[in-house]
C-alpha cells in the first residue's frame, strides 16, 4: 500500500488490523492516485451481479436509499448524495446503464471514501460476520480483517450459500467454529479457481492467505504449527463432478452436489460403494483413476426388487421421518375437515360442493327463525368461517399426500436410503 493509504491512521479499525485495512483498500481502489484517477469522480459496474459501484468498494446496488443517505449525507452535496442514492436496487444492466449515465456527476475525495469505508462499511460487514461466524472474535485482529476481505468482496452471505461456488467459504465458517484454523489459508487460495482469467482478485486471495497465516502465527501459533503437515483441500470442483456423476449412476446417498467432501461423510461413503462395484481400490480419495472410471459409459446401478416396489407401509415400518411427519400432517389436518383419507381431484371437488352447500343451507335455516339481517349475517360468516378454516386442513392433507407420494418415488428409485 502507498504512503496514501497511511494517512487513514486516525480512522478507527473497529478491531481489525491496520494490515487488513490497508489490504482491503489496496485491492479495492490499489492507491490514493490511482483512485483520484480512476474512481474519484464516476460510478463503476464490476461485475454483473454487482451494483453502481464508488468510493472504496461501496456498491450503492445492494445498499437502500435509506441506507445510502445515513451513510454519505453530510459528506457530499445534496446534488451527488441525490445521484449516490439513484443507484439504490440497481443491478446488472440497469446498474452498468446508471454508471455512464452518471459519469462525472458525482466527485468524492479520498478522505470521504476512507471516512465512510471505516465508520460504515467496517462496522456493519463485522457485524454481519459475526452474526454468520460463530467464534470470529477469538481470532487474531489480521485474521479478522482478511475474514471481513472475503465477505467484502464476495458477499458475506456466501458463508451460508448452498453449492460448489461456495464451497470454500463454508469450510472457512465451520473451520472457525471447530477452531481448525489451519485449514483456512489453503480454503482461500483455492478460491482463485473461480478467477483464472482475473488476475487481481487471485493475487487478493494470496495476500488474505498470507496475511491470515502472519495472524495464526502472532496469535494462534498451535495452528501455525499445522500449517506445514495440513493437505491442501480437494478441488471443489472436483468433487462436484464426482457428486454428479455418482448421482447419476444410482448413487443418490452421495447427498446433494456441493463441492464438499467431508471425512466420513456421505460422498466418501459413496465414493467407496462406487469403488467397490468396480473393483477400484477401496480408498474415498478423488484421484485421476476414479475420475476416469467415471467417465467411461455404464449402466446405472440396479435397484433391488423390494426397494423399487416399497409402500408407503414399508418406509413407515422403516422409521422414516418423512413419513413420521406427513402422517401426522394428515391425521390434524383430518381433524380440521373430518376426514384423514379418499382425497384426491374429486374428492376435493366433492368437499367444496358440500362445503358450500352447508353454508347455503345455514343461510336459509336462520332466514326463517325471524332474527335480524345483522343477526343472519353473522351467523352466516361465521359459518363461511369454518368452512375456510376446514379447507385450510383440506389444502394441508393434499400436501402432505403429494410429499408421501414423491418420498415413495425416490426411495423407489434409490434416491433415499
Amino acid at each position: 500500500m502507498t504512503n496514501a493509504a497511511i494517512s487513514a491512521s486516525a480512522l478507527d479499525l473497529h478491531g481489525i488490523s491496520r494490515a487488513a485495512f490497508d489490504l482491503i483498500v489496496s485491492a479495492e481502489v490499489t492507491s490514493q492516485a490511482f483512485y483520484n484517477k480512476r474512481y474519484r469522480t464516476v460510478l463503476e459496474h464490476p461485475s454483473d451481479n454487482s451494483g453502481p459501484t464508488g468510493a472504496i468498494g461501496y456498491d450503492f446496488g445492494t445498499q437502500t436509499a435509506a441506507q445510502i443517505r445515513a451513510d454519505w449525507r453530510g459528506r457530499v452535496s445534496d446534488a451527488m448524495l441525490k445521484v449516490l442514492v439513484g443507484g439504490a436496487g440497481l443491478r446488472g444492466d440497469k446498474a452498468a446503464a446508471y454508471c455512464r449515465k452518471t459519469r462525472g456527476l458525482i466527485d468524492i475525495p479520498w478522505d470521504v471514501a476512507l471516512e465512510v469505508f471505516s465508520s460504515h462499511d467496517i462496522p456493519r460487514y463485522l457485524s454481519i460476520c459475526r452474526r454468520l461466524l460463530p467464534g470470529l472474535d477469538e481470532l487474531s485482529p489480521d485474521c479478522i480483517g482478511v475474514i471481513l476481505s472475503i465477505a467484502f468482496n464476495r458477499d458475506a452471505g456466501g458463508f451460508n450459500k448452498p453449492g460448489p461456488r461456495w464451497s470454500e467459504m463454508r469450510q472457512i465458517k465451520a473451520a472457525i467454529g471447530s477452531g481448525e484454523l489451519a485449514k483456512i489459508p489453503g480454503l482461500i487460495r483455492s478460491m482463485k479457481r473461480l478467477w483464472p482469467d482475473s488476475k487481481g482478485v487471485r493475487i487478493r486471495r494470496d495476500d488474505e492467505a498470507a496475511l491470515f497465516e502472519h495472524g495464526l502465527a502472532t496469535s494462534h501459533p498451535h495452528e501455525h504449527a499445522k500449517l506445514a503437515t495440513t493437505p491442501a483441500p480437494v478441488d471443489p470442483d472436483a468433487v462436484a463432478y464426482v457428486q454428479r456423476r455418482l448421482r447419476e449412476l444410482g448413487y443418490y446417498d452421495v447427498g446433494q452436489v456441493d463441492g464438499e467432501q467431508s471425512p466420513q461423510g456421505r460422498t466418501e461413503g459413496m465414493i467407496l460403494a462406487y469403488r467397490n462395484a468396480r473393483g477400484l481400490p477401496l480408498t474415498p480419495d478423488i484421484d485421476d483413476q476414479l475420475i476416469a472410471e467415471l467417465g467411461k459409459p455404464q449402466t446405472p446401478r440396479q435397484v433391488a426388487e423390494t426397494r423399487a416396489s416399497a409402500t408407503v407401509e414399508d418406509l413407515r415400518d422403516e422409521g422414516s421421518q418423512t413419513i413420521a411427519l406427513t402422517d401426522w400432517a394428515k391425521r390434524w389436518a383430518g381433524k380440521i375437515f373430518g376426514g384423514a383419507s379418499g382425497l384426491g381431484g374429486a374428492g376435493v371437488l366433492t368437499w367444496i360442493t358440500d362445503k358450500a352447500t352447508q353454508v347455503s343451507a345455514a343461510k336459509d335455516a336462520v332466514g326463517g327463525l325471524g332474527l335480524s339481517s345483522t343477526a343472519i349475517d353473522a351467523i352466516v360468516i361465521g359459518a363461511v368461517a369454518l368452512a375456510v378454516i376446514a379447507g385450510a386442513g383440506v389444502l394441508v392433507w393434499i400436501v402432505a399426500d403429494k410429499l408421501e407420494q414423491r418420498r415413495v418415488a425416490d426411495y423407489r428409485v434409490g434416491k433415499h436410503a
